[in-house]
């Protein structure tokens, strides 16, 4: 029979494996996307160039140089919304370096998670909580209450893992390795794009990076369900993380 700590641990874990939404770049060199902001408001007109945005020039250079240079502007931004879908998880989050906002829907349950530098709040829905207390022996968790912790706590660390704050610390590269084709400039959703595109066993995803105005890269679509679609939008918008108001217990370290 598991000990508490490691039955904790392994809830943990399995929530953070739930996080590794894991694209065809992710595959061959460690890029995790995803992640859900609070309230689901819907997107933003940020992500589109103003009617005066100028030519940025990215189209020209070549595909892994696009690539690197939209993760690069998105970390430049500070801040930014990232709406990711993967078969049945939704996530919609506003993020920085720093903070965190965010809504997380999945097959196990839905749970609101903020975290504020070390700081880290999460509320599971009765689903989750169900499904913890049931790995843990015990009603430790409850669904109407806060849980705060750090990211050393395990079951908080996985909590925050959707976060993916580290896409401002160490924005992604594409090795020389990884073969990528550029697209003709497009048109998606009002926003002139160029596309990269990374094929392998006739599957392909592809990364959209603005052409005008900042070489924002805005979005990322799949070609299965099982792999993830994201949307990034309100770049430099605050996040204004904060604590959350109504009852708050610290999460379980044991």
């Amino acid at each position: 029979m598991h000990t508490r700590v490691l039955t904790v641990r392994r809830a943990a874990t399995g929530l953070a494996c739930a996080a590794a939404m894991v694209s065809l770049a992710a595959c061959n060199n460690g890029d995790t996307g995803a992640a859900g902001s609070a309230g689901g408001s819907t997107p933003s007109k940020s992500t589109e160039a103003s009617p005066a945005a100028k030519p940025n020039g990215v189209e020209k250079l070549s595909a892994k140089e696009i690539y690197d240079s939209g993760h690069k502007a998105n970390a430049a931004a500070g801040s930014f919304r990232e709406q990711m879908t993967r078969g049945g998880t939704k996530t919609d989050m506003l993020l920085s370096a720093t903070e965190c906002v965010g809504t997380v829907k999945m097959s196990q349950g839905t749970f609101q998670v903020i975290r504020k530098g070390d700081d880290v709040w999460a509320k599971p829905d009765s689903a989750i909580v169900k499904e913890f207390n049931s790995e843990l022996g015990a009603n430790t968790l409850s669904a109407d209450k806060w849980l705060h912790g750090t990211p050393s706590n395990p079951l908080m660390k996985g909590f925050a893992s959707w976060c993916h704050q580290e896409q401002f610390t160490a924005p992604d590269t594409l090795d020389a390795g990884n073969k990528v084709t550029k697209g003709k400039v497009t048109t998606v959703g009002g926003q002139q794009a160029v596309p990269v595109v990374m094929t392998a066993k006739g599957d392909s995803v592809t990364w959209y990076v603005a052409t005008t105005g900042k070489p924002y890269y805005f979005k990322q679509a799949s070609s299965r369900k099982d792999m993830q679609n994201l949307v990034y939008s309100d770049f430099g918008k605050p996040v204004g993380a904060q604590a959350p108001s109504g009852p708050v217990e610290e999460a379980p370290k044991k």
